[in-house]
């Protein structure tokens, strides 16, 4: 019995015969047959002719061994190498059974692989440790740890995530929206790399050896973008008692008040960099990205490195800088090293930045201030623009939030012209204007108001 239909693993899997054996002929694929027994053995072969023009019917494999993924694959370069390559007969790739590797088990090919470029990846407390990324997928995905991969659907793994439940709450708080969503995070690009998916891993060896058929987690809800306990809804503000207790520990070298432990004051950065955050109101990623070829002091302008916007699309902003920001950057050792590719704000093996919020609590403890994150330096510096009567519009530009030439029916490329022609024109920026009266209000808080003795 002979039929043609578009094969499907849906299809395939229901398929029986009380006949000696049925073939069914791939409508997608030509020449691919699938082949089922009485006994219910399936396998697929490829019918087609020769170079001598005869009919010729080369068995692939067995079902679901190879899978009809696969056997479309080789079908397709079984007819390149016969018809357009000229051999006479091409060889049938070995076949490897379907790999059931489990998560567990991908999570241990990868961590040695991702942990050479970033540092959460890396155990913490030697080799016997977890590493932060991998701890926080675990305790999210536990249930899906022991299944095999390529089993998973994006379905299931939202389940699991939906239903996870905080193991200590914190705060009183009684979702874990955060923590799951920092393990879809990590998550998202470990499967990536196993199915050599998106434009980091797309490329030849970028990804894992072999490509396993896993789930994409992009369409995967976000819990934390729309619960209020994590964003949207935190309004803190740093008080003028805070402000002349904590700015004048934001300087390099670090203060010993501040000195973290193994870390010496020349090599730490981290309060350098939490006062130019201050200057400029820039994200955490947009200073501890940095590199001094970004900086054109001619002009004063910071061209900051591309990020990610709510759209997921890149994109960069060009910041005139204040003259108090341009000193604090003229004071640093790598402005007269001449490295152009190198951190501004290094770490202490001059990599990225990182430890932000080890560096905050030290900065807290020697300020005794509290509860108070670098997030909340950027609302402090913005709510002080608007004090000053600073436009919405020049702080919204500083902010980065949206593009200001949306409404004028200018191109966006307009921006392009601003590191040009600043040189040129007569008139002030207005953002630098504005964040030089920040910076001026920052120095008359701590010159006038005196900090608190306790937190």
């Amino acid at each position: 019995m002979n039929s043609k239909q578009t094969l499907t693993d849906k299809l395939i899997q229901s398929i029986k015969t009380d006949l000696p054996r049925i073939q069914i002929t791939d409508a997608k694929t030509t020449g691919l047959k699938l082949r089922v027994s009485r006994s219910g053995h399936k396998s697929f072969a490829l019918m087609m002719r020769n170079k001598a023009g005869k009919n010729t019917t080369t068995t692939l494999g067995t079902y679901p061994e190879l899978s009809l993924k696969k056997a479309r694959e080789i079908a397709c370069q079984y007819r390149v190498d016969l018809k357009i390559n000229g051999m006479a007969k091409p060889i049938v790739p070995e076949i490897a059974r379907i790999q059931e590797i489990t998560l567990r088990e991908l999570l241990d090919e990868v961590q040695p692989v991702f942990a050479k470029t970033k540092k959460s990846w890396r155990p913490r407390g030697g080799a016997e440790s977890c590493a932060y990324t991998r701890n926080t997928i675990e305790r999210v995905f536990a249930p899906l740890l022991d299944k095999p991969v390529e089993a998973l659907t994006a379905e299931e793994i939202a389940m699991v995530a939906n239903a996870y439940k905080p193991v200590r709450p914190v705060g009183g708080k009684t979702t874990a929206n955060g923590q799951v969503s920092r393990a879809l995070s990590y998550l998202s690009p470990v499967l990536d790399w196993a199915a050599h998916r998106g434009r980091k891993f797309g490329k030849i060896g970028a990804g894992r050896s072999s490509c396993l058929d896993v789930p994409e987690l992009r369409r995967i809800h976000d819990p934390a973008s729309d619960d209020p306990t994590i964003k949207g809804k935190r309004e803190r503000v740093l008080t003028a008692e805070e402000i002349a207790a904590v700015l004048p520990l934001l300087q390099y070298p670090a203060p010993d008040t501040i000195r973290r432990r193994n870390m010496l004051p020349k090599n730490d950065y981290g309060p350098a960099a939490m006062r130019f955050l201050l200057l400029t109101l820039a994200r955490r990623e947009e200073v501890a990205n940095a590199r001094w070829r970004d900086i054109d002091f001619l002009n004063g302008v910071w061209t900051k490195p591309e990020v990610k916007d709510t759209t997921g699309e890149g994109r960069s902003q060009r910041l005139p800088l204040s003259q108090a920001a341009l000193d604090l950057l003229k004071a640093l050792p790598g402005h007269s090293k001449g490295d152009s590719a190198a951190f501004v704000f290094p770490n202490r093996d001059g990599g990225k930045l990182d430890n932000w919020n080890r560096i905050a609590e030290h900065i807290q403890k020697g300020s005794k201030t509290s509860d108070w994150t670098r997030h909340d330096l950027r609302r402090t510096g913005a709510t002080l623009l608007e004090e000053l009567q600073v436009p919405v519009q020049t702080i919204e530009a500083i902010l980065d939030h949206t593009n200001r030439f949306a409404n004028a029916e200018v191109s966006g490329s307009a921006g392009h012209y601003l590191v040009a022609t600043r040189i040129m024109n007569e008139s002030e920026d207005p953002k630098v204007i504005a964040l030089t009266k920040l910076s001026a209000a920052l120095d008359h808080i701590v010159a006038t108001v005196k900090p608190r003795k306790s937190a």
